[in-house]
């Protein structure tokens, strides 16, 4: 089985990232399964959000 990568959080449609946590009927909880990818692609995605603010919105 080879191993999907991800460049992104996947919605949680994505039965292969997500597990299902909890469910009590009005909500659901999903958690990664793979802690260390997700906290990879967080850090990406907010160096990404960092490079794209201005140094003038900043202040």
């Amino acid at each position: 089985m080879s191993q999907q990568t991800y460049t992104s959080i996947p919605p949680t449609s994505d039965s292969v990232y997500w597990m299902l946590k909890s469910s009590d009927g009005k909500t659901s909880i999903f958690v990664p399964r793979d802690k260390e990818l997700d906290r990879r692609l967080k850090v990406k995605f907010q160096a990404e959000v960092a490079a794209r603010t201005s140094p003038k919105r900043k202040r």
